[in-house]
């Protein structure tokens, strides 16, 4: 299913007057409705059942830019910003070689990487196996080997269609049936809003405005 088919069906199940005329045919608007509802689902679907459908996953190869290094301790890439789908997943599924034979190991938190800096045990696993970092807050990813220079990653990103070689127009937007179906009944309902904590003044002028909250804390 292409991305504006998805969104299409979001338009038709407005049965309450959610949208506004003007966001209702603004494709950036709906676009935006949709990559939040998506999220909304996968978090629901997995404290349902604990698992994450391969539909939703999306492939980048991200790329090694010299302009961004910061350190020659670890290599600095750009990536899309994922769905943060509780407190201990951040949406990356895979981060590692870009044959997809060697999974790099993750470290959570900047505490976490000093730590194992300073204890001999964890610092032979830091020399061993090739560690990664992913600061949420800036969308950077930190890969603690700076021989590596093409990593793949494998993840759930908040605007799948911002996800380099994703065609708009040609490629199915990541998306199951059933959390489609979840999307639309919440339009239905008239929950949408509240559910994906949208701006309410993007949607509907009758409201008040209010803010997303967008920035994620590192972990």
């Amino acid at each position: 299913m292409k991305t504006l088919e998805c969104i299409e069906l979001i338009q038709m199940a407005d049965e309450g007057g959610i949208f506004t005329d003007e966001s209702r045919y603004d494709v950036g608007t709906m676009l935006t409705v949709l990559n939040a509802a998506r999220a909304f689902a996968i978090t629901e679907m997995y404290r349902k059942n604990t698992r994450v459908h391969p539909n939703f996953i999306q492939r980048v190869y991200p790329e090694y830019k010299e302009a961004i290094q910061q350190s020659d301790c670890y290599n600095l890439f750009e990536i899309p910003r994922t769905v943060e789908i509780n407190d201990k997943m951040d949406g990356l599924m895979y981060v590692g070689s870009i044959k997809g034979d060697e999974a790099f190991w993750k470290i959570r938190t900047r505490m976490q990487l000093s730590s194992r800096g300073n204890q001999r045990v964890h610092k032979l696993a830091m020399n061993k196996h090739v560690h990664f970092l992913y600061d949420t807050t800036r969308g950077y990813l930190e890969i603690h080997d700076p021989k590596v220079k093409y990593p793949l990653v494998e993840g759930i990103f908040e605007d799948p269609t911002s996800v380099p070689q994703f065609s708009f127009d040609h490629d199915d937007y990541p998306i199951t049936n059933d959390a489609m179906k979840r999307i639309e009944d919440l339009v239905r309902r008239g929950t949408i809003v509240d559910s994906m904590r949208m701006p309410i003044n993007k949607i509907s002028n009758s409201a008040e405005d209010s803010n997303i909250k967008r920035d994620v804390q590192t972990k």
